[in-house]
């Protein structure tokens, strides 16, 4: 497994020296910053394997100021090698850039980790850590990224890997701070009592808070009621942002058993079918946010929309994004 990864990696290394060409002495330069800095932003996801944005979403990041995107460039999964039918930990779904990164807007690349990857690195964490950050680091650098401030880790870690998740981060943490880079974590809210993992700053998920699978869920994707019982009064540990959801979807039941995440499109089949369409609206948004701000307090990095996909945002209105916005 480690001698796939380390092909695996060397493969995008060297894609790196040939894209910068004789412009490699500069590529050290987009990495310098002061980690410890907070700055508020307007900021959006990208979570789309195609970084391709059409006109309307261009001028959605100008409008609403946007200037800083979020963008997943790969995930980190346990994967099965045909060839020895043993799992192997590799980067999947990494996202293809065809476009450019808007003017002005600075790039946070995001590795999703998932928490069978998580479990198979135990005992092997600092070597996946360094891996996980050249692989970042060199995608950022190919696909002309710009300077890079922050980097994000998003895993929904559990008590059982716990440990193993704060030693990923730490090795991360203590990787990036040679550079002057922040990194920052994602937090959901069953995280959100916990102490962090070691991280500069954090993003606290306010989507995909209820049981999706389940019949009964009123809305999967954002619900008051499922929020409430997971925020309290509190100073968090390391600077929060909020991120909100605004996109949906259709859940699929059939004879009240979940089949799949469907286009809020789609339609049933036969009578045993049912689907249910998930959206948060602004007034659901826009409560879940006073509530949190609240009790946790102003975003000290801002505020995040999840995701950037015109198909969605086109759901709410200039002046509703921009109240979500507000800080």
């Amino acid at each position: 497994m480690k001698c796939v990864l380390r092909i695996f990696f060397a493969a995008v290394a060297t894609l790196l020296l040939v894209g910068c060409g004789n412009e490699c002495d500069r590529c050290g330069d987009a990495y310098a910053y002061a980690y410890d800095s907070v700055v508020r932003h307007n900021s959006i996801y990208h979570w789309r394997t195609t970084f391709a944005l059409d006109s309307a979403e261009r001028a959605f990041i100008e409008n609403h100021n946007i200037d800083r995107i979020y963008i997943r460039m790969f995930d980190v999964a346990l994967e099965q090698n045909y060839e020895t039918a043993s799992p192997e930990i590799v980067p999947i779904a990494t996202t293809r850039f065809v476009d450019t990164i808007p003017t002005n807007c600075e790039v946070v690349p995001v590795a999703y980790i998932t928490i069978d990857a998580l479990r198979a690195m135990q005992g092997e964490e600092a070597q996946y850590a360094h891996l996980i950050v050249e692989r970042m680091k060199a995608m950022c650098s190919y696909n002309n990224c710009g300077r890079i401030k922050e980097l994000q880790l998003d895993c929904d870690w559990t008590q059982t890997t716990r440990e193993s998740y704060a030693t990923l981060c730490s090795v991360v943490k203590d990787s990036l701070h040679k550079e002057d880079i922040a990194l920052s974590i994602t937090v959901r809210l069953h995280q959100l009592q916990e102490d962090p993992p070691p991280a500069n700053r954090a993003v606290l998920m306010l989507y995909n808070t209820g049981a999706l699978k389940v019949f009964e869920t009123h809305n999967s994707i954002l619900d008051i009621d499922d929020v409430k019982p997971y925020i309290k009064p509190m100073k968090y540990p390391i600077p929060l942002s909020y991120a909100y959801p605004f996109f949906g979807w259709g859940v699929k039941f059939k004879y009240e058993e979940f089949v799949a995440i469907v286009s809020a499109q789609d339609s049933i089949h036969s009578p045993e079918e049912h689907i249910r369409i998930e959206r948060a609206t602004y007034s659901e948004i826009a409560a879940v946010k006073e509530f949190v701000e609240g009790n946790l307090g102003k975003p000290q990095g801002g505020n995040i929309l999840y995701h950037l996909d015109n198909t969605q945002l086109k759901n709410y209105t200039n002046n509703e994004i921009d109240k979500i916005l507000t800080y």
